[in-house]
């Protein structure tokens, strides 16, 4: 009797084993498991500029999405849009976004200061049929990322850029609607990468502080390109930073006439003008503090359709062209 009792109680013991592992790894003995959330984004910042409140978090619907700046933690989490649930997590955030096509803005605090998160649900990729996402251009991305690298992945998703959409801040001087495609539809998408306008705002900084050209924000001509629409302009190249949401072609414009101003003050409006730039986002790029941002940059000369202008982007590794 004693014998048989040993044998029920290791047999009891085995069976409890066995289901707490199984509880562990997300899984129920005898009952169905629920279906696995879809891959959620991740932002992972460096750093953020002291003189930047505002940051954009594109999200997965329905799935775990992180957001981290490995310079600093998030101490608090001060206020969620409705639908969301921000979670801090190993410094970082973990941000539970709802099903359906939500958006709004978040506030967190980070380092002794408060920062805006524009948090806005993706379209998934996985949405693009032939090409078309609700009737819309998209085209085809590459199915390999250039070099491998991350920034050359397809994107996950798109921002629908409704009336209310295109007004969100997506930066502290840019809303989402400054980037769009040229092309035109019915339904219009969008993609974003926060570094490049980490980037952006950086550029339109280090011009106020450091040269005294002050000015409301950058005109961009160009932001983000469907891989249809880029392709459609003559464009070759299958792999234009544009495509992945991380690229302008900007000129400053403070007296409205709708061409670059004389920002290096030689009394011409020239290409020197966009190499004055250039010569700023090449700072960037070199810089210690802000050298993850580096990327392309080139010079663009006046032609009988536009001005002079400078293309930059967050690539990941330095390009230069036009110069």
């Amino acid at each position: 009797m004693t014998r048989y009792l040993k044998r029920i109680a290791v047999f009891l013991f085995f069976a409890t084993t066995v289901s707490l592992h199984a509880e562990d790894h997300g899984t129920t003995i005898g009952v169905t498991a629920d279906a696995p959330r879809p891959d959620g984004t991740r932002v992972e910042l460096k750093a953020i500029p002291e003189f930047v409140h505002r940051i954009l978090v594109p999200v997965m619907p329905e799935a775990t999405n992180a957001f981290s700046v490995a310079s600093q933690t998030i101490d608090e989490v001060i206020e969620a849009p409705p639908g969301f649930e921000l979670y801090r997590h190993n410094g970082g955030l973990q941000i539970e976004a709802p099903a359906g096509e939500e958006a709004g803005y978040a506030r967190v605090r980070m380092g002794g200061r408060e920062l805006i998160l524009t948090l806005v649900n993706l379209i998934p990729a996985a949405n693009v049929h032939d090409g078309l996402l609700e009737g819309y251009q998209v085209g085809q991305y590459q199915a390999e990322p250039l070099h491998g690298l991350e920034s050359y992945r397809a994107p996950k998703g798109f921002m629908r850029l409704s009336p209310a959409n295109g007004e969100l801040w997506v930066s502290d001087h840019y809303r989402m609607r400054d980037f769009q495609c040229k092309l035109d539809g019915g339904s219009k998408f969008v993609v974003l990468r926060t570094e490049a306008l980490l980037k952006l705002e950086l550029l339109q900084h280090e011009l106020a502080t450091k040269y005294g050209v002050d000015f409301d924000r950058f005109t961009i001509m160009s932001g983000f390109r469907t891989p249809y629409y880029n392709s459609r302009i003559g464009n070759e190249t299958s792999y234009s930073r544009h495509l992945y949401g991380d690229a302008m072609d900007v000129y400053v414009d403070r007296d409205g006439d709708g061409m670059m101003d004389d920002i290096n003050r030689d009394g011409r409006v020239d290409a020197k003008d966009a190499k004055f730039l250039l010569g700023v986002a090449e700072s960037i790029d070199n810089s210690p503090e802000w050298s993850w941002l580096k990327g392309g940059a080139g010079v663009y000369h006046a032609n009988a359709a536009h001005g002079p202008y400078l293309h930059v982007d967050a690539r990941g590794f330095i390009a230069r062209w036009g110069v």
